[in-house]
């Protein structure tokens, strides 16, 4: 298995979570590839490795396995970069998750502490699911889905590309969630979500538009 790097940017807890998840399951990281200028502070004595320029490095590629540990839309950007430049990404799976043999889960994508992935369930890349969320059989996640800490989606739930789904809420069997959506925190979802929508409540409904 070859080192993993870890690009950080800030003391994003995404970040710190990776780091505790290779911890808990005794996976070695090398260092970190520092975005910013400044190291953040991300209560590690890890060495710096480098910045950004190690990213476009073919050898530093060839001889690293990457996990880009930023904000949403910049870890899918970086990663797809990678990928194109023939650098391996690495998943990251707390060793106390629970993930079904027949589950898929995509490259960049972090599983924390308590997560359950049921059989055939898809879980594409750059995902985030956090403590003790549940993604039931047969759901698809899309590229660049965060699910909070204890959300519930039963099966045959659809998560389209970067949607968001609140801490506590709960998505019924069957449902959409549509592109770039939010669904509050403790929102019971019976029906789809619109693209772009942000719904709250239970039953959960659209928010209303601002004035």
């Amino acid at each position: 298995m070859k080192p993993l790097a870890l690009v950080a940017a800030d003391a994003s807890t995404l970040s710190r979570i990776i780091l505790d998840a290779c911890a808990a399951g005794g996976r070695t990281v090398a260092g970190l590839v520092h975005l910013a200028e400044a190291a953040a502070d991300l209560r590690t004595d890890l060495p710096r490795l480098g910045d950004a320029a190690l990213l476009e490095d073919p050898d530093f590629l060839a001889a690293h396995e990457i996990i880009v540990g930023v904000a949403n839309a910049e870890r899918r950007t970086l990663t797809v970069a990678i990928l194109a430049r023939g650098g391996a990404v690495a998943v990251i799976i707390h060793p106390s998750a629970v993930i079904s043999a027949s589950a898929v889960i995509g490259v960049g994508s972090v599983i924390s502490a308590g997560a359950i992935v049921q059989m055939d369930a898809s879980v594409g890349r750059c995902c985030t699911l956090n403590t003790a969320c549940t993604v039931d059989h047969d759901n698809l996640l899309e590229d660049g889905v965060n699910i909070a800490p204890g959300a519930h989606l039963a099966g045959h739930v659809t998560v389209c590309e970067g949607a968001f789904i609140g801490i506590g809420a709960t998505i019924k069997g069957g449902v959409t969630i549509g592109r770039g959506a939010t669904v509050g925190a403790g929102a019971v979802v019976l029906r789809d979500v619109a693209e772009g929508a942000t719904v709250v409540g239970n039953p959960a409904r659209p928010m209303p538009a601002r004035a």
